[in-house]
């Protein structure tokens, strides 16, 4: 149980730090500012309306949160020499990687619950309606997108000796996926095959296809079955929800989309961790 071990002093350290407080102050206020403009049109808003207003806000800051406070998390171990000293305690590298990433979703996870907390009671107080199944769906939401890019940051940062990669490589995920780069992607493609001039005509299913393979719409079309209200609108997800949805669309598909972007990340990173000197 050394990676569980790690992953205690992961979040002690955070908690040492005061990042952990600083997240909680920060996001506990956006909650709290969430659940009072909300309660502002009391008599328009509807039992999800909060729950949408948080996710359509911290369904873009939750990765920012994840991937800022773990692009760092083990190469800047490498760079103070930290990972020498546990590697010389009973600890292994597979160890060193499943407890950073547990003990930084303990964080994100700490983080984010107060805003799900403060939002509803503020608006609720103020006469909003509330339905707590489609608000815990949310939250679910919220922690599978934590999830994916706590992974990709992670995988980012065992896969590199340089604090500077890691954070450069950090913030193009931020501008691939939340500044939504990803679906510009298949126009360039189709730019330079069409010799370099904007194409015409119908657009291929393989572009279709390749915007279903970004984290948010694997997680929108995972949850769509269940939350289909919440998720028809859910920010940064390219692509629609149709009432016939084709192969790439549905739940399998999305759900291995999903497991993908968790697994494989953490999964390079730890190769190369494994087969590289510190």
């Amino acid at each position: 149980m050394g990676w569980l071990q790690l992953a205690r002093k992961d979040f002690t350290d955070a908690r040492r730090e005061r990042q952990l407080y600083y997240l909680l102050g920060l996001l506990g206020v956006i909650g709290l500012a969430i659940g009072y403009f909300i309660g502002e049109t009391p008599d328009i808003a509807s039992e999800g309306t909060t729950a949408f207003g948080l996710l359509s806000v911290f369904g873009f800051l939750a990765p920012i949160v994840a991937l800022t406070i773990s692009q760092a998390d083990v190469v800047g171990k490498r760079t103070t020499g930290e990972l020498s000293v546990l590697l010389t305690l009973p600890f292994s590298r597979r160890s060193i990687v499943a407890g950073s990433y547990a003990g930084r979703m303990a964080v994100m996870t700490v983080v984010l619950l107060p805003a799900f907390v403060f939002a509803p009671l503020v608006a609720a107080f103020r006469g909003v309606p509330i339905d707590p199944v489609v608000l815990a769906g949310s939250f679910l939401v919220i922690w599978g997108l934590s999830l994916i890019f706590t992974a990709i940051a992670l995988g980012i940062s065992t896969f590199t000796k340089s604090t500077t990669v890691s954070a450069g490589g950090s913030f193009g995920i931020f501008l691939l996926f939340v500044m939504n780069l990803w679906v510009a992607i298949p126009t360039g493609i189709r730019f330079v095959l069409n010799g370099l001039s904007l194409p015409t005509g119908p657009q291929p299913e393989w572009v279709s296809i390749f915007g279903q393979l970004s984290p948010f719409a694997g997680l929108r079309n995972l949850a769509h079955p269940v939350l289909p209200d919440l998720v028809a609108g859910f920010p940064l997800a390219p692509g629609r929800i149709g009432e016939s949805l084709p192969w790439y669309q549905e739940p399998v598909f999305a759900g291995i989309v999903v497991l993908a972007w968790i697994v494989l990340p953490l999964a390079i990173g730890y190769y190369r961790f494994q087969t590289t000197d510190l």
